[in-house]
């Protein structure tokens, strides 16, 4: 059996390094598509991967390439774990679920899902982090057992994402096990700090981050709309467009959670 990362990136500098680092143990090889980033993104994963041989960066034109680097282990005892640059998954917690993985216990499972906080702040000194958990919250952790299909082929978007999947005989879509309706935060063994709302580039300005509007529900960003004309400004130009990110990461309520086991590295 082979856990193969996939990660699709795009101006991710902030948080890569801990990103990788992080699935490093779990995966067998990482496998970084970078999309055109323009920050320090490419460089900071040229740096790992000069010291660790399984790491391997390539970059493409369109996100939807990044599905071409997995369809050989279609058919296969292959996990293909999908991750983005944003995410940074428990490793301790990993540990225990690529034991599990190996000794067969979710081998007739499709894709399985975790736990996640969507962050609006992180407060690296206290090893804290603020923010909305799945559930209620919808969960973006994906990891697929590709020894169930025999292809997966014309992807439209980006990985793992449309297409043609073509399973083996008694296997469907619809064998998905949510690991995140099963345990709590503090008890998931696949669980990942989300940094949605918080600023991911070099290239980013402050302001953009969303910290200003991550603690407001849905309901008090509409009111910003029949306030004065620059409040209009700010929703039309900034609160609006992020909205599809408030309506899927920020359901129920905003909870403080410890994150010292995520730590892994802090440069």
């Amino acid at each position: 059996m082979k856990i193969i990362g996939l990660m699709l990136v795009h101006n991710e500098d902030l948080f890569i390094k801990q990103a990788i680092i992080n699935i490093f143990e779990f995966c067998d090889r990482v496998i970084i598509a970078d999309h055109l980033s323009t920050d320090q993104t490419e460089q900071r994963v040229r740096e790992l991967s000069h010291n660790h041989g399984k790491i391997d960066y390539h970059r493409i034109q369109h996100a939807r390439e990044s599905h071409n680097f997995i369809t050989e282990y279609a058919g296969r005892n292959n996990w293909i774990f999908a991750v983005d640059g944003d995410e940074i998954y428990d490793p301790a917690g990993l540990k225990t679920l690529r034991s599990r993985l190996e000794a067969g216990e979710y081998a007739h499972w499709w894709v399985i899902f975790g736990n996640v906080l969507n962050c609006v702040e992180i407060d690296w000194t206290k090893k804290t982090a603020q923010g909305y958990l799945s559930p209620p919250c919808r969960s973006m952790t994906k990891l697929y057992n590709f020894n169930l299909i025999e292809s997966w082929t014309d992807v439209p978007i980006e990985r793992l994402h449309g297409g043609k999947v073509l399973f083996r005989e008694d296997y469907s879509e619809d064998l998905r096990l949510n690991l995140n309706s099963q345990a709590s935060w503090e008890d998931s063994i696949f669980r990942c700090l989300h940094m949605c709302f918080l600023r991911r580039s070099s290239l980013e300005v402050q302001e953009s981050s969303n910290n200003k509007y991550a603690k407001k529900t849905p309901a008090e960003l509409a009111d910003y709309e029949n306030k004065n004309i620059l409040m209009k400004f700010i929703y039309r130009s900034f609160v609006k467009k992020s909205r599809w990110k408030r309506d899927k990461y920020a359901r129920g309520p905003l909870v403080m959670k410890d994150i010292s086991s995520f730590l892994v590295y802090t440069g």
